[in-house]
Order: structure tokens, then C-alpha cells, then sequence
């Protein structure tokens, strides 16, 4: 049976500072059928992730705020609420808060494969135009 469930319902757990910039919050929204997961991330002011891949694909749909996506090698993607990135398998990025958000930004982020984590992102280039 089909359940309507509240976003701020899901259990909340904080970010790891191995893996992430600031302070990240991240709920598990569940599994879809072919074994992505469904997160909802929220990245507070100056927040973002760490260099990763995924094996698989991810989608990024912006919920709320202001934020950047930047795929290694190239320029950094601007997104606001209800803008999709698509993230290839296999392919070094980052995602987090827009440095000038001054709250918050949130997204799900729909993965499928293994998670690696790499370096820390340089400030140069989280605040890179």
C-alpha cells in the first residue's frame, strides 16, 4: 500500500567530516526498484561534499536554495530549486551550497552503484565564478 510520508519525517543523520565541507544532513528516502537510493541532502551555508564518484549514475533535483555541482576538468553548474543535474557513471564532482547561499540548499540526490570518496574540494575552486 502507498504511504504519504512528510520530508522533515525522515530520520536525519549528520554528515560525515571525512566526506563533507560544513555542516550536511542527510535523510534516507528509501530504494527504488533497480537499487538506487533516494537521499534528501541539506548542505547549510558553505556546505558541499568532498571529490567522489559513483559507479553508477546520479540526479541531482534541487529542492530548495541555491547550489553548484562541478564535474572534474570542468566549469561549475549553478542550480536553484527545481533544476535536475545529471551526473555520468564514473566521473569525479562534487555538490553542495552555493557560496552565496546564506541559508540552506537541499536535494535529492538519486544514486545507483558504489560510492567513492576522494579529496576535499580546494576553496578556489568551491568559490571559483
Amino acid at each position: 500500500m502507498a504511504q504519504a510520508k512528510r520530508g522533515e519525517d525522515f530520520e536525519k543523520t549528520k554528515g560525515s567530516p571525512d566526506n563533507f565541507t560544513g555542516n550536511v544532513f542527510i535523510q534516507n528516502t528509501g530504494k527504488v526498484e533497480e537499487g538506487a537510493t533516494v537521499l534528501r541532502v541539506t548542505f547549510e551555508k558553505g556546505a558541499h561534499t568532498f571529490w567522489h564518484k559513483h559507479t553508477g549514475r546520479q540526479v541531482l533535483y534541487f529542492l530548495e536554495g541555491k547550489g553548484r555541482v562541478q564535474l572534474r576538468g570542468q566549469e561549475v553548474i549553478n542550480a536553484v530549486s527545481g533544476d535536475v543535474v545529471q551526473i555520468p557513471p564514473n566521473t569525479d564532482h562534487w555538490h553542495g551550497a552555493h557560496p552565496e547561499e546564506t541559508d540552506h540548499m537541499s536535494h535529492l540526490a538519486i544514486t545507483s552503484g558504489e560510492l567513492t570518496w576522494e579529496e576535499p574540494v580546494a576553496d578556489g575552486e568551491y568559490t571559483a565564478k
